[in-house]
């Protein structure tokens, strides 16, 4: 089996274009700063958080990254890592990583782009409630363990606690 992959780009398309149709869509603040760079503003239920898609031609890809706003702290780094990893088993799209040296929490996705020019405006759809579902579900999991001092298991569980009805 052959990994060389054929592909062209004859017909540049910039897929930030339809990116940025679709934040406008989504309500999402957003600015160009490079040819290959768009950076916006997240609305979570924690606050504004900044976000990034940028696109590449090799490979042929377009990648989200969403920084949150988490300190987390050297003591907690090992707690932190073993709930990025039990947060990452519950999502459907996407991934956190915890940057360690930069002690940086990022919620991360990317789609491949090989042999098409823009991806579908569905995708990006995809991608923005991904992000913003699980920084709403899973920022407070990760303050309980960074402020809280809280095992890991106790904060995933207290993340996805749900109560049925109304008070």
């Amino acid at each position: 089996m052959s990994l060389n992959i054929e592909h062209s780009r004859d017909n540049l398309a910039d897929p930030l274009d339809l990116v940025e149709a679709c934040l406008e869509s989504a309500g999402w603040e957003h600015q160009r700063d490079e040819e290959s760079t768009l950076q916006c503003i997240a609305q979570s239920r924690w606050g504004e958080m900044g976000a990034l898609f940028a696109s590449r031609i090799e490979p042929p890809a377009l990648h989200f990254t969403l920084t949150l706003d988490l300190k987390p702290t050297r003591a907690r780094q090992q707690a932190i890592a073993k709930l990025v990893l039990m947060a990452n088993e519950r999502l459907w799209l996407g991934h956190f990583d915890y940057w360690i040296e930069d002690g940086v929490m990022l919620f991360r996705h990317t789609i491949p782009m090989l042999d098409r020019l823009e991806p579908d405006p569905g995708e990006i759809r995809a991608v923005l409630a991904a992000a913003t579902d699980a920084v709403n579900m899973f920022v407070p999991a990760f303050n309980f363990v960074i402020w809280a001092g809280k095992s890991p298991e106790e904060a995933i569980d207290a993340a996805l606690f749900e109560t049925d009805g109304e008070a």
